[in-house]
């Protein structure tokens, strides 16, 4: 199933949780917020929560029983990195954890998860104060 047929039901069947879906992977990292192995996502925001809603590899079926949200609150810092194919977004807390959301961008397929993945990014500046990390200030503690 393509990216836009299943999102076009989920939203038929109500089972998008937030808004600005954006299809996403997680691996274990050192971060320690997400402790799972990898795996594809649609990310999505509605109220400061940043919905993950697991998707399997090859069918890409709903897997709601390995959902899950974590409160955008929590998160102070941002960064993007990667290249033109392959993003990653790093949020990170006040304690050092951090959580770090790859997905692809230049392709056509993509064109909506980077548009959505920017409004996340700029409703979280908006409502909860998030900054881009400034290295700049690091280097001068």
């Amino acid at each position: 199933m393509e990216r836009r047929e299943l999102l076009l039901q989920m939203r038929k069947n109500h089972t998008l949780k937030g808004l600005k879906p954006a299809f996403v992977s997680l691996k274990i990292n050192s971060g320690k917020i997400y402790t799972g192995g990898n795996a594809n996502f649609i990310l999505s925001l509605d109220k400061n929560i940043l919905f993950f809603q697991k998707i399997s590899f090859i069918f890409k079926k709903l897997k709601p029983k390995e959902d899950f949200e974590i409160n955008a609150k929590r998160f102070k810092e941002y960064e993007f990195s990667g290249n033109s194919y392959i993003r990653k977004l790093t949020l990170y807390d006040a304690e050092g954890y951090f959580l770090e959301i790859n997905f692809l961008a230049g392709t056509k397929d993509s064109i909506s998860t980077v548009d959505n993945i920017d409004r996340i990014i700029k409703e979280l500046k908006q409502t909860i104060g998030l900054k881009e990390v400034n290295y700049d200030e690091y280097e001068n503690e």
